[in-house]
């Protein structure tokens, strides 16, 4: 058993350091999508896509943001948590199963949506501010925010909304929904976690 959690340790490290390459490759791809031959992001892009590849998708997508490797990465980070868990205490139990999945399911998806909304809310809401064209026509390319904006319309029915009332509300509301949730999903991590078997 003694081996079991030393291998299981060192498979968790092992499983970090990848998911730090991963981030690498995508912070590269930013910069060259597309690497080069014998540089170093090329090297990079190697040792990871294949990998990433098995989450690329349509519905992983919205709008130009693609959110597989993030996919990718909660996953691999499940698993290394699990690797951890089971290094330190010697065994793994459901309840431990599923609190890593709610805090992965947090951590890669809710709360990385919800920041980024947030994010562009604040230009939505300082584009609204604004008498020059070129800030009025960034907030269609902020379409991202339109499920949080659709919301608070319909919230106010038929009433007529000035855009920037309707952007600092959105914005209350996102930041209001990440506080919530994310209160929620510490406390179903923690019972979770109590699960006996």
């Amino acid at each position: 058993m003694f081996f079991l959690m030393k291998a299981a340790l060192f498979l968790s490290r092992l499983l970090a350091l990848y998911s730090f390459i991963i981030w690498v490759r995508i912070f590269l791809s930013w910069i060259s999508p597309y690497p080069q031959p014998g540089s170093f992001s090329y090297y990079i892009a190697k040792a990871v896509d294949p990998y990433l590849s098995l989450f690329r998708s349509d519905k992983a997508r919205i709008g130009a943001l693609d959110f597989s490797p993030v996919i990718a990465v909660g996953i691999l980070s499940v698993i290394e948590s699990l690797l951890n868990v089971f290094g330190i205490y010697g065994t793994v139990t459901f309840g431990i199963i599923l609190s890593q999945i709610i805090l992965a399911f947090w951590s890669y998806g809710v709360s990385i949506f919800l920041w980024i909304s947030i994010i562009m809310l604040i230009f939505r809401t300082i584009a609204s501010f604004s008498s020059n064209p070129a800030f009025y026509n960034m907030q269609s390319a902020l379409s991202f925010t339109n499920p949080i904006i659709s919301f608070v319309r319909r919230c106010f029915g038929a009433r007529i909304v000035k855009d920037r009332t309707l952007n600092i509300i959105a914005l209350l509301v996102a930041i209001m929904l990440y506080i919530v949730l994310r209160r929620l999903f510490g406390v179903l991590a923690f019972y979770a976690m109590r699960i006996p078997f």
